[in-house]
């Protein structure tokens, strides 16, 4: 009998990188970005004009304003009592209505050219089928209400706590509004406003209201320095 057996020795499977730690190529490099040529900020792209979102409502919303002023201008300019048989140029142009004049001169041909380029922009991209962020715009300028509605607040408040307190207050509250909630800025923001009290008010002595309520309620020589100071 003739034992038939392989002559070749089986090797156990090893890895090749049994032992060795996993290290990455990239160790010890710092990261840095690439932005490409044509996308790097430009001071130039500041004063370039381009027609964005929402163009055609606020070149509508202007003309209408630029048309109500040119309704009420024979009313509030003082055209009525213009004086116009005048020798002398310089007492024409010295006369209240000559301003409006000029202004609705240049706003009211500007707006209605504004309106038809928009106009045209529009039809363009409508036809070419551009996603329209009309919407998205419009609630953008809305949100700005918001702000509006805190500065009627902190001016009202003046009347009630005095220029100092209301101005510091609103300052700290205007940080955290926008998202620096810690006491580093909120600290900053207090003494900021606080400098700028005192170089407004204390220094420059700047008109602010002098009937407070809360100065009125303070002793009679403490009320005085705040008023006057504060």
């Amino acid at each position: 009998m003739v034992d038939f057996r392989s002559q070749t020795t089986v090797t156990p499977l090893r890895s090749q990188t049994a032992g060795s730690a996993l290290r990455s190529s990239a160790a010890g490099q710092a990261f840095a970005s690439h932005i490409p040529a044509e996308r790097r900020f430009k001071v130039a792209d500041l004063f370039k004009f381009q027609r964005g979102r929402a163009d055609l409502l606020f070149s509508a919303l202007i003309l209408g304003m630029a048309l109500l002023l040119l309704l009420t201008f024979f009313d509030q300019s003082g055209w009525a009592d213009r004086d116009l048989p005048q020798k002398r140029l310089g007492k024409v142009l010295k006369q209240p209505w000559i301003g409006p004049v000029i202004a609705l001169l240049i706003l009211v041909p500007a707006a209605l050219g504004n309106l038809g380029l928009s106009l045209r922009r529009a039809l363009l991209d409508r036809r070419k089928h551009r996603p329209n962020k009309t919407r998205y715009e419009v609630v953008q300028w809305l949100r700005a209400i918001e702000f509006i509605v805190y500065f009627i607040i902190y001016t009202r408040s003046i009347e009630i706590v005095g220029y100092l307190i209301a101005t510091v207050i609103f300052a700290m509250l205007m940080v955290v509004r926008l998202g620096y909630r810690s006491w580093r800025w909120v600290g900053i923001a207090a003494g900021v406003s606080f400098l700028s009290v005192v170089f407004f008010r204390t220094l420059l002595q700047i008109k602010t209201p002098v009937n407070i309520w809360l100065y009125n309620q303070l002793p009679e020589g403490l009320e005085r320095f705040m008023k006057v100071y504060f």
